[in-house]
């Protein structure tokens, strides 16, 4: 519970901040230059997995077998090297000054995930959060003096680079391995280097995958014609959705450790036990988060974004119906990640690609952005759906629980209902009232449910 808090505060924070951020570049430079930020950070996302090589899920489980200094460096080493090869081919391609800002910076994020999965596989959980709110700390600053001073667009793309590699540099002072990574080749490993790519493999094809049919359809947009003030609507709404999440993504980072250890031991009776809790904690935690989105989705936009973004709150209207599903592929993405058999994600995320693409290329034409909503729903219930198929070739829980059925039902409900009818501040407040009232009730489950 204690560690589940922390992660959470932390979290918590660092999302907190980051929509800080897109909140102030929305309001102080409008619907196009937000739309524009959008476009190029997707493409410095979809290249950052290149050289990320699978990021915390590969690295986690290569620590949870060995870890040792050698395979810190080489796996420093790999990263760099893959990096300027990918800097070194977008230049050909692009000049585009923010873009190699963002690139560096997705670099430095790479080279701190091998540190922060360290600090996860060892249960370092707030010497990590500590790290995580000094860095965020440092980047809003930046950003908070140039808003009120300097004004600089500009300076909002370097507030990503300086805060990182001060990250690192406090780092080198507390967490002694850091410093040799700079050391000779002795400390790298050609054998394990090659074992590393070798097997990274599927984790870097999976996640460029699951960031293509996530995020390309903003690239998309901007090559079908549609302008950077619609885009940059759309990704209003998108960064409120994502703000749902981040309980989703704090519970994965505690009991992921915990599943790959079940595999890794065979222990299939624990493994299937532990699983079924999780399902339940995930789908209990969906159904808050996805119906407190749909209620305020106006308040959330204008409190936000201001009321040049008031379009948006419709399109996060729609974009809740996949909380629920989010929370529950979580579950099954552990189980996947943390065998030998992560490369089923492969065929499954193929097949979201291809859907996901395919709408996308039939919707935009008729429906703008939002036919890339509607590509995106339904991409992510077939992406939970196929995880949840192919998980069972690890261990079988089940294909379809009652309280999956009820979640899923109470969600579609809520969304026809907040689509149709316009219900008014004081309505909305009832209703959130009576959810929290049913939390309080069941704290004591919650708190089991928390227990890892």
């Amino acid at each position: 519970m204690k560690n589940t808090l922390t992660l959470l505060f932390a979290k918590i924070f660092e999302k907190g901040i980051m929509f800080l951020f897109f909140m102030l570049l929305a309001r102080k430079f409008g619907t196009a230059t937000f739309g524009e930020f959008n476009y190029y950070f997707t493409i410095a996302v979809v290249l950052f997995v290149l050289f990320d090589l699978g990021g915390d899920f590969y690295q986690i489980r290569e620590f949870i077998k060995s870890e040792r200094l050698k395979i810190f460096n080489t796996v420093f080493w790999i990263k760099t090297f893959i990096f300027f090869i990918i800097i070194g081919l977008s230049l050909l391609f692009d000049h585009n000054i923010y873009l190699l800002f963002l690139l560096f910076s997705f670099y430095l994020d790479s080279i701190i995930s091998i540190f922060r999965s360290s600090f996860y596989k060892n249960g370092y959980y707030v010497l990590e959060s500590k790290f995580t709110i000094i860095e965020k700390t440092i980047f809003i600053t930046i950003v908070l003096l140039n808003v009120f001073s300097i004004k600089s667009i500009i300076i909002m793309y370097v507030a990503f680079l300086i805060s990182k590699l001060l990250y690192l540099f406090i780092l080198s002072f507390k967490y002694y391995k850091l410093r040799y990574l700079l050391q000779s080749k002795k400390l790298f490993d050609l054998d394990f280097s090659k074992y590393y790519l070798f097997n990274s493999w599927s984790y870097v094809l999976h996640a460029m995958l699951v960031v293509v049919f996530v995020q390309i359809d903003i690239v998309m947009l901007n090559k079908m014609g549609i302008s950077f003030d619609e885009i940059g609507l759309y990704a209003a709404a998108v960064k409120i959705y994502m703000i749902a999440l981040i309980l989703a993504d704090v519970l994965f980072k505690q009991y992921y450790p915990k599943v790959a250890k079940y595999i890794k031991e065979n222990d299939k009776t624990g493994l299937k036990q532990f699983i079924l809790k999780i399902q339940n904690m995930n789908l209990y935690f969906s159904i808050y988060f996805a119906i407190g989105v749909m209620l305020f989705a106006d308040e959330l936009i204008y409190l936000a974004f201001g009321e040049n973004f008031a379009a948006s709150s419709k399109m996060l209207l729609l974009l809740s119906t996949i909380i629920i599903f989010k929370f529950s592929m979580y579950t099954y993405t552990a189980i996947l990640s943390s065998s030998n058999l992560n490369y089923i994600k492969i065929y499954t995320s193929i097949a979201c690609v291809v859907t996901n693409v395919g709408l996308n290329l039939v919707l935009i034409p008729m429906y703008g952005v939002y036919g890339a909503i509607i590509a995106t729903i339904v991409t992510e219930i077939l992406l939970v759906v196929l995880y949840k198929i192919s998980s069972t070739r690890i261990v079988f829980v089940n294909f379809i629980t009652w309280q999956e059925g009820i979640v899923v039902f109470l969600g579609a409900i809520s969304f026809v209902l907040l689509y149709q009818y316009k219900l008014t501040l004081t309505t909305k407040l009832i209703i959130a009232a009576v959810l929290l009232i049913s939390v309080v009730l069941n704290r004591k489950n919650i708190k089991q449910l928390l227990n890892f």
